[in-house]
């Protein structure tokens, strides 16, 4: 083979692989509609659980309709609102979230009194857990669940 045009490919090569390389670590679009059921351990009342009675002794355990709507993302870096709704109660909470991991496909979001930790599932699931304790929601919950998207 001539020289040339080894020497053409083994260029070509190194200017390729930083971009196939940056492409591997592009974050997800993530934006969209996020649907589910939440599954949710509770001790106290908070803002999604007026109406819990739930003690650490006797927790109260409540499914509710959870919408989860990611509205602006800038690489890892999104944000959002949640609706849980169910029981003749609906609320709406803002979160900011990132995705993290080699693969950008684990995520962390943090609402106005507690954390979600999980990861995406392909591209259409979230699966998660969602936790706070005490603060102004005077509660304790733990709740996992995945949610699909819709759009």
């Amino acid at each position: 083979m001539n020289r040339s045009i080894i020497r053409n490919l083994v260029v070509a090569a190194l200017l390729a692989y930083p971009a196939s390389a940056l492409g591997a670590d592009q974050a997800p679009d993530v934006k969209g509609k996020w649907v589910g059921k939440t599954h949710t351990i509770i001790a106290g009342r908070g803002m999604h659980w007026p109406k819990s009675r739930g003690t650490f002794e006797k927790p109260a355990l409540f499914e509710k309709d959870l919408v989860i709507e990611i509205t602006g993302q800038e690489g890892r870096r999104f944000l959002g609102t949640t609706t849980i709704s169910g029981g003749g109660e609906k609320t709406d909470e803002p979160f900011i979230g990132e995705l993290t991991g080699k693969d950008n496909r684990r995520f962390v979001f943090a609402d106005t009194d507690g954390f979600w930790n999980g990861q995406l599932d392909g591209n259409d699931a979230l699966s998660f857990c969602y936790m706070h304790t005490g603060g102004k929601s005077k509660s304790t919950v733990v709740s996992c669940t995945e949610v699909k998207r819709t759009r």
